[in-house]
């Protein structure tokens, strides 16, 4: 009972081959000596009516800028972001969220807390950046990065005002 048997074929051509494809002609530049014909250079863009050139604007067509972030809100939202990180690695408790962000959310990151996160295995999470991007005088988007091992990951948020307890995070993205 040892008969072979051969399942797998050739695959069939679909393409010329390429000494049957003619070359495209090159075309003459006008600056060569005697109309001789040159490669034409790579990376060079075709002509064409635009200059290059911004359109300028008029100051009323630019948005108002909106104002820098206060040091305060810089200072709560990297508290708040480390927080965040110390309940998912499960090394605080969630209940220490409460002051900090809505109570939406602290339904949410105690479930992520709970789940079996892969990413949990390369390590501690460490806090590496934060930036803020004012969205009006009340309300901020956070966005930043944090290491886990040689990994670097995501985390966003939406930091507003509160009228009775300065800043709370509304919203949280953990990438």
């Amino acid at each position: 009972m040892s008969e072979s048997y051969t399942f797998l074929s050739r695959v069939p051509h679909f393409e010329p081959a390429a000494r049957d494809v003619p070359a495209p002609p090159l075309p003459a530049r006008p600056d060569a000596p005697s109309g001789g014909r040159h490669a034409p250079r790579r990376g060079r863009h075709r002509p064409s009516p635009h200059s290059g050139a911004s359109p300028r604007t008029t100051a009323a067509a630019q948005p108002e800028t909106l104002p820098l972030p206060p040091r305060d809100v810089q200072r709560f939202t990297e508290q708040a972001f480390r927080l965040v990180l110390e309940v998912l690695d499960r090394r605080r408790n969630v209940r220490q969220l409460r002051p900090l962000v809505s109570p939406s959310l602290v339904d949410v990151v105690r479930t992520l807390a709970l789940a079996d996160s892969p990413g949990r295995r390369l390590g501690v999470a460490t806090l590496v950046r934060v930036h803020l991007r004012a969205v009006d005088p009340g309300a901020f988007e956070a966005f930043g990065t944090y290491g886990r091992g040689p990994r670097v990951f995501v985390i966003a948020a939406r930091v507003e005002r509160a009228s009775d307890t300065g800043w709370i995070v509304t919203s949280l993205v953990i990438g």
